[in-house]
């Protein structure tokens, strides 16, 4: 299959590398800048197993043309607008994009500008981007999900999914992959609220007295949004989501919570404050979260971005 993976931060990166190791026809589409320094040094990819270097082609938005099978969407959530425009030259049948973004609000405008060409996606790794360019794998799951977001079955998800498998991601199609988009949506923004607010790892928090309970009421507030907006999180999930944010000595923290202590600018429109919103227009009250979009919302000020 021929891939464009857009953009080569953390995620787009780590998903490019894994698709050449498959023997996948990969382009990462990227800024001039971006496009100057992969295309001299090459994707530096490092791990438990060591550093390396992959060479995908490499294209800037004045190079696209179509002739793709698949678009993977890697950007922030605050540059899925500018995204959409670039990508606009090679959504062109067959070609399907599937969007690895954080939270929901991304899924309509997608719809909305390229219609069924859209699939519904997840994608779970533990990967972060060092000043160098170098892309840190920090934990080895590689999970995906995939789906139409009609929930019929898809001969393209099908395709899709042999793809990921052989890029050796754990690969699950579920029947409702927007209920597996809120699932997942329930962890990450319990997960980055707990991180961000403490300013510290799961374990670190658990630690202390009081540490797991508000963790886990945390993770009440974004299961009742859910909830209320008709994607209720099964019960097995939410109770490995709970053991996730309350396990002793947990190394674990989040995207917003890494971003906040480096000073960069944080994801927390996209990740807490749409679910916030939701919730209050749904009826549902959520004061810790709304608490992390306040501190969050106050750093992204403060740091003039």
């Amino acid at each position: 299959m021929r891939f464009l993976v857009v953009g080569a931060g953390a995620v787009g990166g780590f998903i490019a590398a894994r698709l050449v190791d498959a023997g996948c026809d990969v382009t990462v589409l990227v800024r001039p800048q971006g496009a100057a320094r992969l295309r001299d040094g090459g994707l530096r990819i490092a791990g438990p197993d060591g550093a390396r270097v992959l060479r995908p082609a490499v294209a800037t938005a004045d190079e696209l043309t179509s002739g793709y099978d698949a678009i993977v969407l890697t950007v922030k959530s605050e540059d899925l607008d500018g995204a959409m425009a670039d990508i606009e030259p090679a959504v062109k049948p067959p070609a399907v994009i599937i969007p690895f973004l954080n939270g929901m609000a991304h899924v309509d405008p997608l719809v909305a500008r390229f219609g069924q060409a859209v699939l519904g996606g997840v994608l779970r790794v533990a990967t972060q981007r060092e000043d160098d360019g170098t892309i840190e794998v920090l934990a080895p799951a590689f999970q995906v999900e995939l789906g139409e977001l009609d929930g019929s079955p898809s001969a393209r998800v099908d395709r899709l999914a042999s793809a990921f498998r052989d890029a050796g991601a754990d690969v699950a199609v579920p029947q409702n992959i927007v209920d597996a988009m809120w699932a997942k949506w329930v962890f990450i923004a319990s997960i980055g609220a707990v991180t961000s607010l403490m300013r510290a790892t799961v374990g670190a928090i658990a630690a202390v007295p009081g540490g797991q309970r508000f963790a886990q009421s945390v993770l009440a507030e974004a299961a009742a949004a859910a909830a209320a907006c008709g994607h209720p999180v099964p019960a097995e999930q939410l109770g490995a989501t709970g053991h996730a944010l309350t396990a002793a000595g947990s190394p674990a923290t989040s995207s917003l919570t890494r971003d906040l202590i480096a000073g960069r600018r944080t994801e927390v429109e996209a990740v807490l404050a749409d679910l916030a919103a939701r919730a209050h227009a749904a009826g549902t009250a959520t004061p810790l979260i709304d608490l992390a979009v306040l501190a969050l919302r106050i750093h992204n000020r403060q740091i003039g971005s």
